[in-house]
C-alpha cells in the first residue's frame, strides 16, 4: 500500500514543511531566540523536509525486508545526506561549530515524529484493509 505517491507528495511536503517552520518559530519564541539566518535556515527546512519525505515514501519499495532494517536504513540515509551536506558546505564557506549537533538534533526530533505519524498510519490503513478484505 502507498501511502504517499507522486500525485500527493508536494502536499505531505507541505504539510510536513508547515509543521516544521511552526514548530521551530513556536520553540524560537518561547526561548527568546533571534535567528540572524532566518531565510537560510527557512530553506533549509524546505530542503529537510522534501528530503525526509523522499526517503520515507521508498517503504513503499522497501516492504519486502524487515521493517526495522528498513526504518533504520532510512533514517541513516537521511543523516547521511545532511552531515554529506554539512560536511561540503563546510568546505567551501563557514559553519557553525556546532553544526552536525544541531542538524542532528533538527532532523532526528521531526524525522521521529513525522516516521511515526506515517507508520502507525500505514499499519492503520493495512488493518482497515485487511478488515474489508475478511468481510469479502
Amino acid at each position: 500500500m502507498k501511502l504517499i505517491d507522486r500525485h500527493n507528495f508536494i502536499s505531505v511536503v507541505c504539510v510536513s514543511f508547515t509543521l516544521v517552520v511552526c514548530g521551530k518559530l513556536f520553540l524560537e519564541k518561547i526561548s527568546g531566540f533571534t535567528d540572524r539566518f532566518y531565510t537560510e535556515n527557512i530553506f533549509t527546512c524546505l530542503l529537510v523536509c522534501i528530503l525526509a519525505t523522499f526517503i520515507i515514501s521508498l517503504h513503499y519499495y522497501l516492504q519486502n525486508l524487515p521493517f526495522i532494517a528498513v526504518m533504520i536504513g532510512q533514517y541513516i540515509l537521511l543523516i547521511g545526506i545532511i552531515f554529506g551536506g554539512i560536511f561540503v558546505l563546510g568546505q567551501v564557506s563557514d559553519i557553525a561549530p556546532t553544526a552536525y549537533k544541531d542538524m542532528f538534533v533538527s532532523v532526528t526530533v521531526p524525522y521521529v515524529l513525522g516516521a511515526a505519524l506515517y507508520y502507525i498510519s500505514f499499519f492503520w490503513q493495512i488493518k482497515k484493509a485487511n478488515e474489508i478484505f475478511s468481510k469479502l
